[in-house]
C-alpha cells in the first residue's frame, strides 16, 4: 500500500523542481556588472573581492575603493563572502559573474534546506511547497544572485537550523559542531542573526518532536531550565559570542586607524530609530514591500492560513520564533530595515514553511485546477515584479554607467586616483576598477578640487543627470557642474547620458564658475 504523503519519508513531488526553477530564475542576467538595485553595497563587496585577489591581502584586512589616496582598509562585517569570491578570481580572473554564481549556488542549497525544514517541521508536502515559495519569491531571487553576502548568510542560517535538528534527534557531535560553525558564521557575516537565528535555534533545542503536538509553556520552561544546567549550552553560546565579538573589536580598530567605516559604531551608525519604529507609515511600507517582494501577493493569505494552523505543532513554534526574531531585529535596526530591503531576506526562511503549510491546506480543500491556476498566478506575478523592479533597473543603469566606466578603464592608468561625483555611492569606482574619492555634487568647488589634486587625485568623473547611480540630479546642481566643465571641450564621454571624464589639472583654472 502506498503511504500517505503526510507519513512518507520522501517528498511527494520531485525535489529538483523548486531547486531547478529557483536556480534558473537566479541565473537571469548573471553576467551583469554590479549595477541596479542596491548596487552600493554590492560594489563595496565586489571591491573587497577584487583587492583580496589582486593585492593578496589577508581576510582580516578588507579594502574598499573610496579610501582616497589610502589603501582603503575599512571597518566591516567579516568578509567571508568576498574572500571566497577572490579565491575564484585567482583561478579564472576578475569576472563578477563568479560572485553572482557563488550566490546562486548558496541559494540553490538554501532551497533544498528549506524543503528539508518544511518536511521536518510539518510534512513532506509542506516541505515541497516551502521550497517552491522560497524559489519564486522575488526578494529571494534577486538577493540570491547579487554580489553580496546575503545568500551565504541565509545558507548558514538554514544549515544551522537543519544540522541542529539532526543533533537534537541523534545526538551526533558533528551535527552540534556544524551547527555552531554555521551559527557563528552567520553572526560574523551580519551580527543580527545572533537574535533572529538564536531564538529559533533555541526552540529547535527545546522541541525534540517538531511534527508532534506542541508542548505546553510549562513543559517548555522545564526544558529550558534543564538546558541552562548543561555546560555545553554555555560553551556553544559563549564561544559564538566571543568569536563574533573578537572580529568586531578588530573591525573597530581597523576603522579607527583608517577613518573608513560602514557605520557600525559612533554617531554615524544610526541603524535604529525610535521615531521610525513608532511611525505607522514605516510599518505600512515594510508590509507592502514584504507582501509584494517576499510573498508575491498570493503568499499573504497562504501565510495567514499557515500561521493559524502551525501553532499546535512544535515545528510551527520554531517557524514563528524565527518570525518573531526577525520582527525584533527590524525594530532594533529600523532605519536600515526600511532602506535596505535585503534585511527582510532571511524572513523567507521562516515564512516559506508557513506558506507551504498554507498551500497544503488549500490543496486538501480545493480542486487540482484551482491550485494550478493559483501557482501560475504566483509565477506570473513573481516574473512581473522581477522584471520591472529588478532586471529592468539593471539594464537601464548599465547603459548609463558602463560606457563611462569602460572609458575610465581605457583612458586612466590603473594606479591613478579618481574623484567620482556620485554622492556616497561607490558603484562607479567599482565599475571602473579604480580607487579614489566619492563626493556629493554640492561639495564640488575650486577649493575642493585643489585639495583633492594635492592629495593625489588625477581625474574628475560623473554625470550631469544623476546625483548618484540611482537618484536624478536636480537642475541647479547640474548647472553648477556644467559651468565648471563647459570650458573643457573634451569633457563629455557620452553626450546622450551626459557623463564626463576630465583631468583635474585642466579644470582648476576655470574653477571660479563652480563657486556658489
Amino acid at each position: 500500500m502506498r503511504p500517505h504523503p503526510d507519513l512518507s519519508g520522501t517528498a511527494p513531488k520531485p525535489t529538483w523542481l523548486p531547486i531547478g526553477l529557483g536556480s534558473l530564475l537566479r541565473l537571469v542576467q548573471i553576467w551583469m556588472p554590479v549595477v541596479g538595485v542596491h548596487s552600493w553595497r554590492q560594489a563595496d563587496t565586489a571591491a573587497m573581492a577584487r583587492h583580496f585577489s589582486q593585492e593578496g591581502t589577508p581576510i582580516w584586512l578588507p579594502q574598499i575603493d573610496w579610501g582616497g589616496a589610502s589603501a582603503g582598509f575599512v571597518e566591516s562585517e567579516f568578509p567571508l563572502y568576498p574572500f571566497l569570491v577572490s579565491r575564484l578570481y585567482n583561478l579564472i580572473g576578475v569576472q563578477e559573474w563568479l560572485g553572482r554564481g557563488l550566490s546562486v549556488l548558496c541559494s540553490a542549497l538554501t532551497i533544498w534546506l528549506v524543503m528539508r525544514l518544511g518536511r521536518r517541521w510539518f510534512t513532506p508536502q509542506v516541505g515541497w511547497w516551502a521550497g517552491m515559495a522560497f524559489a519564486l519569491a522575488p526578494l529571494g531571487v534577486y538577493y540570491g544572485r547579487t554580489f553580496q553576502a546575503e545568500a551565504l548568510l541565509v545558507l548558514c542560517a538554514a544549515g544551522s537550523l537543519e544540522v541542529h535538528s539532526i543533533f537534537v534527534e541523534r545526538r551526533k557531535a558533528w551535527a552540534l559542531s556544524l551547527s555552531w560553525i554555521c551559527f557563528t558564521g552567520a553572526a560574523l557575516i551580519k551580527v543580527i542573526p545572533l537574535l533572529w537565528l538564536g531564538l529559533p535555534l533555541l526552540l529547535v533545542q527545546l522541541t525534540p518532536s517538531p511534527r508532534a503536538k506542541a508542548e505546553s509553556p510549562e513543559q517548555m520552561l522545564r526544558r529550558l531550565l534543564r538546558l541552562t544546567l548543561n555546560p555545553w549550552f554555555w560553551v556553544y553560546v559563549s564561544t559564538a559570542l566571543a568569536v563574533t565579538s573578537a572580529w568586531y573589536v578588530h573591525a573597530y580598530q581597523l576603522g579607527e586607524a583608517s577613518g573608513l567605516t560602514f557605520g557600525f559604531w559612533g554617531e554615524d551608525s544610526d541603524r535604529s530609530n525610535i521615531g521610525l519604529a513608532l511611525n505607522l507609515s514605516s510599518w505600512v511600507n515594510l508590509a507592502i514591500r514584504t507582501g509584494l517582494r517576499a510573498l508575491v501577493v498570493t503568499g499573504v493569505p497562504l501565510l495567514m492560513i499557515g500561521t493559524m494552523r502551525c501553532w499546535r505543532f512544535g515545528g510551527g513554534r520554531i517557524a514563528l520564533g524565527g518570525a518573531v526574531g526577525m520582527l525584533i531585529c527590524t525594530v532594533a535596526t529600523m532605519r536600515s530595515s526600511t532602506v535596505h530591503e535585503y534585511y527582510q531576506f532571511p524572513f523567507l526562511l521562516f515564512s516559506s514553511p508557513l506558506v507551504g503549510l498554507g498551500w497544503q491546506t488549500l490543496q486538501y480543500k480545493q480542486r487540482r485546477w484551482t491550485i494550478q491556476i493559483l501557482l501560475s498566478i504566483t509565477l506570473i506575478a513573481s516574473l512581473s515584479i522581477l522584471s520591472f523592479d529588478y532586471w529592468a533597473v539593471e539594464t537601464r543603469r548599465l547603459s548609463t554607467w558602463m560606457p563611462l566606466a569602460e572609458s575610465i578603464r581605457k583612458e586612466i592608468p590603473v594606479n591613478a586616483r579618481v574623484v567620482c561625483v556620485t554622492d556616497s555611492d561607490p558603484t562607479l569606482l567599482n565599475l571602473a576598477r579604480r580607487q579614489g574619492w566619492i563626493i556629493p555634487s554640492r561639495e564640488l568647488t575650486i577649493d575642493q578640487l585643489k585639495k583633492l589634486k594635492n592629495d593625489g587625485a588625477s581625474y574628475l568623473t560623473g554625470s550631469l543627470n544623476w546625483r548618484n547611480t540611482y537618484t536624478p540630479m536636480q537642475e541647479a546642481e547640474s548647472d553648477r557642474i556644467r559651468e565648471l566643465i563647459q570650458a573643457h571641450n573634451t569633457s563629455f564621454i557620452d553626450n546622450k547620458e551626459k557623463t564626463y571624464l576630465i583631468p583635474i589639472k585642466n579644470l582648476i583654472p576655470y574653477g571660479t564658475y563652480a563657486n556658489p
